[in-house]
């Protein structure tokens, strides 16, 4: 259990010490796919993090549509403004396969975690990546083309091959509607999209089924978003 908190990105600052408090004061809880783990406008104070899979954060529109919103993946975490600031939650969270969470009560949070200078600005740093990931968003949602914001969320939504730095894979378990929620368009037009950047070599199905991604050509399509 150690091992895995000291992989949380906003634990990574924190004693060696707090760590252990910590995963004495945890629940563990294992949640099914395509599960809803929170609900906007939930009561709820706790909060969460990601020791294996990942989550969407999403909200609904006022047409039914989900809004895809972030993808937070293991070692990622949620739930930390309601913590903060009382408020009802802000966004729903789903998750994508299989999820093993850990969850931290809000009055050991607010007592023991909060009060830690080096969380807090962990915390503030991956706040500000936040807030920049999202003006990133709303620029391109606001100037670019279908194309260019399936690509750039593709993007966002992807890591690193480890045996090729040359080429990201798109997280697994991510179905086209998944991916138009994220860029704001539609399934169909993200399965057209899909198939045109197949045929320029920009991406490709692997032998096992994920999507990957030539990274110098996505760069090439995506230098004036990337450098914002």
């Amino acid at each position: 259990m150690l091992e895995s908190l000291q992989k949380v990105e906003v634990f990574k600052r924190c004693s060696k010490e707090l760590i252990e408090n910590i995963s004495k004061n945890i629940l563990i809880k294992n949640v099914p796919s395509d599960t809803t783990i929170l609900n906007h406008g939930d009561d709820t104070k706790h909060v969460y993090v990601i020791l294996e899979g990942s989550v969407i954060i999403a909200q609904l529109a006022e047409d039914g549509k989900i809004v895809g919103l972030e993808l937070v993946k293991s070692g990622g975490s949620f739930g930390e403004m309601s913590a903060i600031d009382g408020s009802k939650r802000s966004a729903s969270v789903i998750s994508l396969g299989n999820v093993k969470l850990g969850i931290i009560n809000y009055t050991f949070f607010r007592n023991n975690i909060l009060e830690d200078s080096n969380f807090c600005r962990s915390l503030l740093v991956k706040f500000s990546r936040i807030v920049r990931r999202s003006n990133q968003q709303i620029f391109s949602l606001a100037t670019a083309n279908a194309r260019k914001r399936l690509l750039l969320q593709m993007v966002r939504l992807s890591s690193i091959d480890k045996t090729n730095p040359t080429v990201m894979v798109l997280e697994k378990g991510l179905s086209h509607n998944a991916i138009g929620s994220f860029a704001g368009i539609s399934r169909e037009t993200v399965t057209r999209l899909i198939s045109e950047l197949k045929l320029s070599n920009i991406i490709w199905s692997s032998e096992t089924g994920n999507l990957e991604m030539n990274i110098e050509k996505v760069y090439k399509e995506l230098k004036s978003f990337l450098n914002t």
